[in-house]
């Protein structure tokens, strides 16, 4: 059976603290998207002003991020230089990292900083990034997660299609890899995107713009 992950794009805790309430006993994982404004020409917590102290709180345990011990939480850093900021991250308790390969020159260094603190970790790649850039990293990776679009750090974007190829011609050189996807993943997609060699799905607006969430992510995993 396929894995689905709902991702959440937080502007402030509250908005983390509502969606994971509704995922309680559903999932057992969840991606948070964090967005400098940098690498994405989005904001999302804690790099809005008004959220800035929160993540020294974590790091310091004077708090604990919203339902941390009720899922695993990924991290999917859309940051510039996210060498930076790991520490803290990990701090918090996030268990699995997304660090994309074009946003530091310190590809490595992050990856390894993951691997020693034991937790997973995955390289993420546009539909506009040379695929073949993953190759030297491919050892100390648990998973590859191609994004379904160039603009990331938004919800309800549309696939760009160009990504089936790349993700077709990956798996077909590297079939051992854990290929996931974020961005356009829906019922209409997830078919296709299966055959092409994914085997987990994040996912946001298909999920929670449901009616019903429950039943959303049961028929999303039966696909």
């Amino acid at each position: 059976m396929i894995e689905i992950i709902p991702s959440i794009i937080p502007q402030d805790l509250n908005i983390v603290r509502e969606k994971l309430d509704k995922l309680l006993g559903l999932v057992k994982k969840v991606q948070v998207d964090i967005v400098d404004g940098k690498y994405a020409p989005v904001k999302t917590w804690p790099f809005v002003e008004k959220n800035s102290d929160d993540l020294m709180k974590f790091a310091r345990g004077e708090e604990k991020f919203p339902h941390i011990d009720d899922f695993i939480l990924e991290i999917d850093m859309m940051i510039l230089h996210p060498v930076e900021y790991l520490d803290d991250f990990i701090s918090l308790g996030a268990k699995s990292f997304v660090i994309h390969i074009d946003s530091t020159d310190h590809i490595k260094e992050c990856l390894d900083t993951i691997k020693n603190l034991g937790c997973e970790a995955g390289l993420g790649i546009k539909p506009s990034v040379d695929v073949d850039l993953l190759q030297p990293f491919l050892p100390q990776t648990d998973f590859v997660q191609f994004m379904g679009n160039d603009k990331i750090g938004h919800s309800g974007i549309e696939l760009d299609n160009s990504i089936m190829n790349k993700i077709k011609y990956f798996h077909e050189k590297h079939p051992s890899t854990t290929i996931q996807i974020d961005i356009g993943v829906n019922e209409e997609t997830i078919p296709k995107l299966k055959d092409a060699g994914v085997s987990r799905f994040i996912s946001g607006s298909a999920i929670f713009n449901a009616p019903n969430i429950k039943e959303a992510i049961i028929k999303l995993q039966s696909l």
